[in-house]
């Protein structure tokens, strides 16, 4: 870390450790409610179904194809 010879360049670097600070909350509140949006119930069901719909589509798909 640099030496910081004046008050103005200290108050300079709180003021960009504090935005920095800031930034990263912002990013982890963003992260925690991407998760728990991901983990609600509906989300869950709707992953579920279109899997599984996908998974029925290729078998019948394949199937179609073998005969």
């Amino acid at each position: 870390m640099k030496k910081i010879k004046r008050i103005s360049h200290l108050q300079k670097e709180r003021q960009r450790l504090r935005r920095r600070g800031d930034d990263m909350k912002k990013a982890i509140r963003q992260d925690w409610h991407g998760i728990c949006r991901e983990l609600q119930p509906a989300t869950l069901a709707r992953e579920a179904l279109t899997s599984c719909t996908t998974w029925i589509g290729k078998k019948i798909f394949s199937r179609q194809h073998s005969k």
